[in-house]
C-alpha cells in the first residue's frame, strides 16, 4: 500500500468538499478557497476579451460558463481524491468475476461510478477499509448533486433579483437626470419618494444576495436596463443630483433619499476588496444643465462644486463596479 497515495487522495477529496460547503453553504463568508480565485480570474480573462472585442451576449454567457467551471472543478478533485485513493493498494478493487486486481484505468472507472452511483457491478472494492471508503466515496457523490441543487435554484431566484432592481430603476428614467426630469412636476417631485423608499429594500437585498452567494457577481445582464450595475449606478449618481443639486425649497425629504444612499454605500462596501476597488478613477459628478433645461430648479454651480468631494468615495466605486461588469462609464 502507498501511504502518500492514500493520504493525498484524502486530502484532495477534503479540500474539494471543503471549499464546495464554503462557497454554498456558508452564509455571508465568500467563497472557498480554490472557488474564490479560480472564478475572478476567469471573469478577468472574459473582461479581457470582452474590451478587446465587445460583446455582451459572451460576457453573459461567460458568467454561467465559470459557474458551470466552478462545479466541474470540484467534480474533477473529488474524482482525482478518490482515484488516488483507490490506486493506493493491490487489493482496493477487483474484478466482480475473477476477484483479480483491477489495473488503473478499471480502477478510474470504479471510482467514477461509485461517486456517480451508478450502481455497476463490474467490480468490488476490496475486503475490510475498502468497502466502507466505497460507501464514503459514493456519500460525496450524493453531497456534491445535493449542493449543486440547493445552491444553483435559490442563486437563478438571486439573479432575477438583481434584474428586478434594475428594471425597477429603468422604469424610473434612462439614466440619472432622466430620473429626476421625469419625476418632476412643476413644483416638486410628486411619488418620487415613495419610489426611492422602495428600492431602498431592493438594493439591501441585493447586497444580502451578494454576501449568501459569491457567485451572483458574475451573472452578467445583456442590457443596461436589466443590469444592476448599472441600475445603481443611475441611482447614486440620480440622488447627487436631488440631494445637493436640486434648490433646497423643493429638495426631497431626506428621510426618502438618506437611507437609499446608505444602501447604496453597503452594497459597494460589500463588493470592494472582493471585486471592485477605490483606486478607480471617480465618475463625474453629473450636470445641472439637463435639469435647468427641464425646468427644475437648482443651486448655483460653485455651490453645487463644494458637494462633489464627499461624494468622490462612492463615485469612484462606482466606476469599479461598472467597469467590473463590463459596461462604460457612460452606460
Amino acid at each position: 500500500m502507498s501511504v502518500l497515495l492514500l493520504v493525498a487522495g484524502v486530502l484532495v477529496v477534503f479540500v474539494a468538499l471543503f471549499d464546495a460547503a464554503w462557497t454554498t453553504v456558508a452564509t455571508a463568508s465568500g467563497a472557498g478557497p480554490i472557488s474564490r480565485r479560480l472564478a475572478p480570474w476567469l471573469w478577468g480573462r472574459a473582461l479581457a476579451l470582452h474590451h478587446r472585442r465587445p460583446s455582451h451576449g459572451g460576457l453573459a454567457a461567460a458568467g454561467v460558463g465559470i459557474i458551470v467551471a466552478v462545479f466541474l472543478t470540484w467534480i474533477g478533485l473529488v474524482l482525482s481524491g478518490w482515484a488516488l485513493v483507490f490506486a493506493s493498494s493491490d487489493g482496493a478493487v477487483r474484478a466482480a468475476s475473477t476477484g483479480r486486481s483491477a489495473d488503473l484505468v478499471e480502477r478510474l472507472y470504479f471510482t467514477g461510478y461509485t461517486v456517480f452511483t451508478l450502481g455497476n457491478g463490474e467490480y468490488r472494492p476490496g475486503l475490510g477499509w475498502w468497502q466502507i471508503l466505497t460507501v464514503v466515496a459514493t456519500a460525496t457523490g450524493l453531497v456534491l448533486v445535493t449542493l449543486a441543487i440547493t445552491f444553483l435554484v435559490p442563486l437563478a431566484g438571486a439573479a432575477a433579483g438583481r434584474r428586478q432592481l434594475a428594471s425597477t430603476v429603468a422604469s424610473l428614467g434612462e439614466g440619472p437626470h432622466a430620473i429626476v426630469a421625469n419625476a418632476w412636476t412643476g413644483r416638486g417631485f410628486g411619488t418620487l419618494s415613495q419610489h426611492l423608499v422602495a428600492l431602498t429594500s431592493l438594493v439591501h437585498a441585493t447586497r444580502q444576495e451578494h454576501l449568501t452567494y459569491p457567485m451572483l457577481h458574475f451573472f452578467h445582464s445583456e442590457t443596461p436596463g436589466s443590469a444592476a450595475a448599472v441600475g445603481i449606478t443611475h441611482l447614486g449618481q440620480a440622488l447627487q443630483l436631488l440631494d445637493h443639486g436640486v434648490a433646497a425649497d423643493v429638495r426631497l425629504d431626506p428621510a426618502a433619499t438618506g437611507p437609499l444612499g446608505r444602501a447604496i454605500d453597503g452594497f459597494l462596501e460589500t463588493l470592494e476588496g472582493v471585486h471592485i476597488s477605490a483606486d478607480a478613477s471617480p465618475l463625474v459628478a453629473p450636470d445641472l444643465e439637463p435639469l435647468r433645461a427641464a425646468g427644475i430648479p437648482t443651486v448655483d454651480d460653485a455651490t453645487y462644486a463644494q458637494a462633489a468631494p464627499a461624494s468622490e468615495p462612492q463615485r469612484r466605486l462606482l466606476a469599479a463596479l461598472l467597469g467590473e461588469d463590463g459596461w462604460p462609464q457612460s452606460a
